[in-house]
């Protein structure tokens, strides 16, 4: 088959998408129902921790159904990454509740928090790759006014996925504070700074729209 031959048409790729983001956000809903709280301050915990990692699934489907309705799926390699991705997120419930239900000081606890750190960091390389393209002149998919947002968006998912990634090298493992490894105090810290592209993206199309009013 050509490289440049659709293999799974867009519409079932986007409706594959839709299915294993909402099964994923589901599972982590469900997980709360059959663990429910048996001390006061674990209702306080348990809704800080699937916040957590609610707001990192919302994020990933947010670009990603941005990034795809613009995007041809037209070659085996970009089929390919949208089926890697949609394998991260579905793997993404079950690593957060092995790494909450375990504990970061156990052996297995630990472990599930390396893969966890891998498997964000490559959800958004993926959709940092997407991205690129996207925000390729000679491509033509976006206005050209849309440029500079893209290339934001992209170098911030970057800086994401390499702060996820570098948090699994033993030293972030081995400082703690508070009794959270460093490691989780860093993925804490970068949700923020992964929605900075939606205000830099508000502030622009201000400014495109002022400029044209």
């Amino acid at each position: 088959m050509s490289e440049a031959t659709p293999q799974i048409p867009k519409p079932r790729i986007q409706g594959l998408s839709d299915l294993i983001f909402g099964l994923a956000l589901s599972i982590g809903a469900v997980q709360l129902v059959t663990s429910p709280p048996k001390l006061p301050g674990d209702l306080t915990n348990d809704i800080i921790t699937f916040g957590f990692s609610f707001l990192i699934l919302i994020n990933v489907w947010n670009r990603y159904t941005a990034t795809t309705s613009v995007m041809p799926v037209e070659t085996r390699i970009m089929v390919r990454l949208n089926m890697a991705l949609l394998f991260l997120v579905a793997i993404e419930p079950f690593l957060f509740e092995v790494m909450i239900v375990n504990g970061f000081s156990t052996a297995v606890g630990t472990e599930a928090s390396l893969y966890y750190g891998l498997d964000i960091g490559g959800m958004n390389l993926t959709l940092a790759y997407f991205t690129h393209l996207l925000a390729q002149e000679e491509r033509n998919l976006i206005p050209r006014e849309m440029m500079g947002r893209y290339k934001a968006i992209r170098d911030n998912l970057i800086f994401g996925a390499a702060i996820f990634l570098a948090a699994d090298f033993p030293l972030y493992v081995a400082v703690d504070y508070g009794g959270l490894p460093l490691r989780v105090i860093l993925w804490i810290l970068v949700l923020p700074i992964l929605w900075l592209p939606r205000l830099f993206g508000r502030a622009q199309k201000e400014l495109v729209q002022a400029r044209t009013a």
